[in-house]
């Protein structure tokens, strides 16, 4: 059985040989023909509808032996081609132009949000795998919720039956905010751990007022801040990735819109030999 290793490696050797084929029937096409922009574009165009069908695998009739990571493998060496193709169509030059302009601007947008996709999707579930348990997205407000009743039954029943409120008041100025409300786009963008580690931090300097009553309740609240920032990493990373694939996809269909135009045009003005 052939290793992922050797399977990337003849994947890459692969590709590089195609791409090396392609520069060169691109630099015949030049010299016999003056240019060789309709082959180039007709591949850059079908590179993108190839690219496109990824997305679309799942509802399209797709034999059995090809797996979602031989589509996903397929998609990152085509994806990395389609880069060869776009600069060999447009010869290495800025375009200039609204539509060259416009199209090459959907491109590279694509493009990049393609190699920053490439990155979190290989990061982001190792991250993720360090922190607590799996986590589904759609269920976060769910468990937020849970944590939040606890922790607040936690502090009421401790108010209720030691009759004291130095728990109580802590909570009510610095933790319920942190269980009731989202932590804000700032936080999904750059989550970091600095407000749970600031919280475990006052809780345990207040711990040494409370009355055994409390001190037990706040190590229940010691819990419930962990498993809350835990979390809240889960709701940034996985909502990052999400984003990232609607921007994605996002960009594809615009570009697939453009470059049909483009390619349109370029026939028309050439002559009109559609």
């Amino acid at each position: 059985m052939i290793s992922f290793a050797s399977r990337r490696l003849q994947s890459v050797a692969l590709t590089i040989v195609v791409l090396a084929c392609v520069a060169y029937w691109t630099h015949w096409q030049g010299s016999v023909f003056e240019h060789s922009a309709f082959g180039t574009g007709y591949l850059l165009l079908a590179a993108i509808l190839f690219l496109t069908l990824y997305n679309l695998r799942k509802k399209m009739p797709i034999p059995l032996w090809v797996t979602s990571t031989d589509w996903l493998q397929a998609h990152i060496y085509v994806g990395f081609s389609s880069a060869v193709f776009f600069g060999l169509h447009i010869g290495w030059r800025i375009p200039d132009g609204f539509i060259e302009g416009t199209l090459a601007g959907l491109y590279l947008a694509t493009f990049v949000s393609g190699l920053v996709g490439l990155y979190w999707t290989r990061t982001i579930p190792h991250k993720l795998a360090r922190v607590s348990e799996e986590v589904i997205f759609e269920r976060i407000p769910r468990l937020r919720s849970r944590l939040r009743a606890k922790a607040e039954q936690a502090v009421l029943t401790t108010v209720r039956s030691a009759g004291v409120t130095t728990l109580g008041e802590f909570y009510g100025n610095r933790l319920q905010d942190f269980f009731e409300n989202s932590r804000g786009l700032r936080y999904f963008l750059r989550p970091t751990s600095r407000l749970r580690k600031s919280l475990l931090a006052e809780l345990t300097e207040v711990s040494r007022y409370l009355s055994e009553p409390e001190r037990q309740a706040s190590e229940l609240l010691f819990a419930l801040i962990r498993k809350r920032d835990d979390l809240d990493f889960h709701a940034a990373l996985q909502w990052r990735l999400k984003m990232w694939l609607f921007v994605h996809i996002g960009l594809t269909y615009p570009l697939i819109i453009v470059a049909s135009l483009h390619g349109l045009l370029a026939h028309l003005f050439d002559g009109g030999a559609l």
